[in-house]
Parts: structure tokens; sequence; C-alpha cells
């Protein structure tokens, strides 16, 4: 947005009994999921209308993966077709530039403070660990900035890197590399149809303890 200043976050925590029972409670988790993002948008839409009611504009940046939406105009039935192809290396780059954001929600909110990244390469917030959903909008109000957090919430020698042990399709890795993606597509083709049909996985944010970690 031209003449941005601000980027504000929102978050809000996943429920924790869908979690916890991944991947039995795989649809109720997938619902819970969906829930969230749709009561996220909501707030941040009521927060551009109150940041433009005081004279400043606002431009959201809402979740767009909703049933039933297409918002980023991704070829599903195409993906989902050369599931069993895509890690070949000219698809794989291919399809890894369809997963790529504008903005990285998980990055603007450490650098606000609100938490570190963790092993699994999500952010972990105090107190609720990679359990948090986050939306953002840029607005051109002068607002004062957070600052990074030390952190500590990650502590893969306690739990014996149990994010990347509970990966299905060995997406994440011990040193810290970026998660694979196309593997990570590759897994959520097979439980579904993105933006249609399917469940989610989610076993990378349910197996994480940082939400019991204290600092």
């Amino acid at each position: 947005m031209k003449g941005a200043r601000s980027i504000v976050l929102i978050g809000t925590r996943m429920l924790d009994a869908p979690l916890d029972g991944l991947p039995v409670t795989a649809k109720e988790y997938t619902a819970n999921f969906h829930v969230v993002n749709t009561e996220l948008n909501r707030a941040l839409f009521e927060m551009a209308g109150y940041l433009e009611r005081r004279g400043n504009k606002a431009f959201p940046i809402p979740y767009k993966e909703m049933p039933g939406w297409n918002l980023e105009n991704r070829p599903a039935m195409l993906l989902k077709s050369l599931r069993h192809f895509m890690e070949a290396p000219v698809l794989r780059k291919v399809v890894g530039a369809t997963l790529t954001e504008d903005l990285s929600y998980r990055h603007m909110a450490i650098e606000a403070g609100m938490g570190e990244l963790g092993v699994n390469n999500l952010l972990l917030v105090p107190g609720h660990g990679a359990r948090v959903r986050l939306v953002a909008l840029l607005t051109d109000a002068r607002l004062k900035p957070g600052a990074p957090v030390e952190a500590g919430l990650c502590r893969p020698e306690s739990c014996g890197y149990a994010c990347v042990r509970a990966c299905p399709v060995g997406a994440l890795s011990e040193d810290g590399r970026p998660t694979d993606k196309v593997k990570c597509l590759k897994h959520y083709l097979k439980l579904g149809m993105p933006g249609q049909s399917g469940v989610r996985c989610g076993l990378c944010i349910a197996r994480c303890p940082a939400n019991k970690n204290a600092k």
C-alpha cells in the first residue's frame, strides 16, 4: 500500500482438543482451522474500519484459503494430477513458486516481538506455542513498533525434535532448513483438494510442546 508506515498483526489461538487428537480428529481440527480464520478475518476488517474512521488508510490482508474459495487461483485439479511427480526437479521449482506468499505473517510477528521461529518453521508464541493463527493489515498510521524477543520457547533437545518426528512426509529437518513445501503440499493433496475439500494435517503444530514451555 502506497504510504504505508505500519503493519498491524492480529492473532488468536486454536482449540487444544482437536489438535491434541490428531490425526484421528483431522475433520474437527480442519473445521477449527477454518472457523478461526473466519473470526480473524472479521476482526481484521473491524480493525481496518476503526483505523479508517480515525482518518487513516488501512489495507487488510485476510486469510484467503476458505472452503469453496480459491482466491490464489492455484490450479487444484492440475496439482492433484501431478501429485506423484511434483518432486521432480523441474516440477518442484514450478510448484514451489505457487506456494510463496507476498508477506510472511510469522516473520513479521517475530520482528514485532510476538514470539520466535521454531524448528518446525512456525511462529511460537509464549503460552500458546505454534497454536496461534495470524492476519495482518497495512496502514499509514504511525504506531509504536514492537521488537524481537529473546528466544527460548523452542527446546528441541528436550522434546527430541517432536515436530520433525511427527511430520508424515519428512518435510522438516533437525538442522533448521526451510520446510519442504512441495512435500507438504503433496501430502495435503493426498488428504483433499485445496480450497474445495479434504482435511488438513496439522501434526507439526499439534506435537510441538512449546505451548507448555514458559520462559
